[in-house]
């Protein structure tokens, strides 16, 4: 079974963005975040890595796009 690419974008009731992604292992999961970040100024102020990043295990996957606002949350 295909594992799921998801990248999950929270946009507070500042304006602030934040990326999560899940699925994607190792730098591929920066390469996925890339023209996002270009197109919101590429100011990223923080980034945290999850273990999955650290995971160079190729995977068959299948892909998601989120996009919730403060107010769904």
């Amino acid at each position: 079974m295909a594992q799921l690419e998801e990248i999950e974008i929270l946009i507070d009731e500042k304006g602030k963005v934040t990326f999560q992604v899940r699925g994607i292992p190792g730098k591929a999961c920066l390469d996925t975040t890339k023209q996002l970040e270009e197109a919101l100024g590429n100011e990223v102020i923080k980034r945290e890595y999850t273990d999955e990043y650290y995971s160079d295990k190729p995977v068959e996957n299948r892909s998601r796009l989120r996009l919730k606002t403060k107010r769904e949350l």
